[in-house]
């Protein structure tokens, strides 16, 4: 049996619609993979944009088979938007500030 290989490389192209995405490897001769699924934790589907870096399981069964895990940053630069856990609340975070999703529920349950 194969083993399994895990590599780095920079999005081809994405599907929103499907949320598969393809992967050029610049150290393999430009090899471009065939549309490979996007991992969604939690069911959030992450969005990917041509030439994002990412970090790819593939399957024992070749190369046209794995996951993208998903996206990370090369320069170090952090993300505009995103989810966190800060002392066990889950906070939402984007270019408009940040809520917590227990001020959300607060907030929504003052409208019953």
């Amino acid at each position: 049996m194969e083993r399994s290989e895990n590599r780095i490389g920079f999005v081809s192209a994405f599907n929103s619609d499907t949320g598969m995405a393809s992967v050029y490897y610049p150290d393999r001769n430009g090899e471009v993979t065939v549309s490979l699924p996007v991992f969604a934790p939690f069911g959030l589907c992450q969005e990917l944009k041509k030439g994002d870096a990412v970090l790819v399981f593939h399957l024992s069964n070749g190369g046209s088979a794995g996951v993208i895990i998903g996206g990370y940053t090369v320069t170090g630069s952090v993300p505009t938007a995103g989810i966190s856990v800060i002392d066990g609340n889950m906070v939402l975070r984007d270019s408009g500030g940040s809520i917590s999703v227990k001020d959300i529920i607060s907030k929504l349950s003052r409208l019953d």
